[in-house]
């Protein structure tokens, strides 16, 4: 069952100047909380197996740098192993056009690379129709197969039409989670750039995955999303291990009965993959921080 969870989002203005990088001139990142908007969970794709690097939607932004310009998140090869033989079939997004005006974005999916897009494998334009904060969700015209062996890019690109159409929250602390290409200047790290920065908002659906996710029923993982505790019951567990989305290990620890709490108070907000080993076997599930 779904719970309901609402925010409520004050109007504020805020205005970053990002330092002057070597080779890209002057780029100016303007940001503007949006206004007034009620965004419910159940708006959410939380339904399914939907990768984000973002684990908290209490305070979306919208961002623009007056040009035309590209954004989007890179999934490395080490995170995407476990997925091998599933594919990237949807994406959701965050309207956050103005009000009563429709716009068309681009997305595009690369294989490849590990500081810029490689390989364009996917690409396709969406319209937004203006009803800002709805979340909306897109089949890809031409699913990706995750193979495991190359880093996957989603990235979003929009013509300047509107002042700001990226949408962002509050900087999780992931790199992968806020790139940022303008035509002219190359792809770059917003924090690299900037005195204060911002992760994208989005989130993309791996089909079959469900098959692994599901692998041993008896594998409870509960709250999820979760703020702290984690509890993980199934008969015989044996060793846990927890994999962020930069693929690296951020716990590992062998246990010994049917239950076992695992505390993520410390960790940042995100998707961590936690790996569960039983007498039965192994189960893999996400778990959302925030």
């Amino acid at each position: 069952m779904k719970k309901h969870v609402f925010f409520l989002l004050l109007c504020t203005f805020a205005m970053i100047g990002m330092t002057q990088a070597q080779n890209r001139g002057d780029i100016q990142l303007k940001a503007i909380e949006m206004n007034n908007i009620m965004i419910s969970q159940d708006q959410l794709p939380s339904e399914g197996s939907w990768f984000s690097y973002v684990g908290d939607y209490s305070s979306p932004q919208i961002i623009g740098i007056g040009m035309p310009f590209n954004w989007g998140y890179m999934f490395p090869a080490e995170l995407l192993s476990e997925y091998k033989g599933c594919s990237f079939t949807q994406f959701g997004f965050l309207d956050a056009g103005e009000e009563q005006f429709a716009t068309t974005y681009t997305v595009n999916l690369y294989l490849g690379g590990d500081t810029a897009p490689q390989t364009l494998v996917s690409t396709q334009q969406f319209e937004i129709t203006g009803t800002v904060g709805d979340v909306v969700t897109f089949r890809l015209d031409t699913p990706v197969e995750i193979d495991g062996t190359q880093n996957i890019w989603l990235t979003f690109y929009h013509d300047g039409s509107i002042q700001y159409p990226a949408p962002a929250v509050a900087d999780v602390g992931n790199p992968n989670s806020r790139w940022l290409g303008i035509d002219g200047y190359g792809w770059m790290d917003v924090a690299s750039v900037s005195s204060e920065a911002y992760s994208w908002l989005a989130w993309v659906y791996v089909d079959g995955y469900d098959w692994i996710n599901e692998s041993n029923e008896s594998v409870s993982v509960y709250p999820n999303p979760t703020t702290g505790n984690v509890n993980i019951a199934a008969p015989g567990i044996n060793h846990v291990t927890v994999m962020n989305t930069l693929g690296q290990m951020v716990y590992d620890s062998k246990a010994d009965g049917n239950m076992t709490t695992l505390d993520m108070s410390s960790y940042q907000a995100g998707v961590y993959m936690v790996r569960v080993s039983t007498e039965s076997g192994e189960s893999v599930k996400l778990i959302t921080k925030q």
